[in-house]
């Protein structure tokens, strides 16, 4: 019985270069495959051309008003995370 391979990532679309797909994982590639893939300058970045077509086509780069760090909601996280590992060590005890 041989080893079938794994095809599940022949059809994967890296989420770098916003889609546009790398030839593999950027992790996987050299610096000069990346910036070729992602048409970039290694020197200079990108062209003005193709940032300004990025931006019609992507829109900014903004993540938006939506809420923003709350420290007390942090805080409670914490707490209610550290209570549940002293609650679980005592009950195996």
């Amino acid at each position: 019985m041989g080893k079938q391979q794994d095809t599940t990532l022949d059809q994967h679309v890296s989420g770098q270069a916003n889609g546009n797909g790398l030839s593999k994982p950027a992790h996987a590639l050299t610096f000069s495959q990346v910036t070729e893939d992602i048409k970039a300058n290694a020197e200079n970045g990108l062209s003005s051309a193709e940032a300004k077509e990025r931006h019609d086509k992507y829109g900014t780069n903004e993540l938006g008003d939506a809420g923003g760090v709350e420290p007390g909601k942090i805080l409670i996280r914490q707490i209610a995370n550290a209570m549940t590992l002293v609650c679980s060590t005592m009950m195996l005890v």
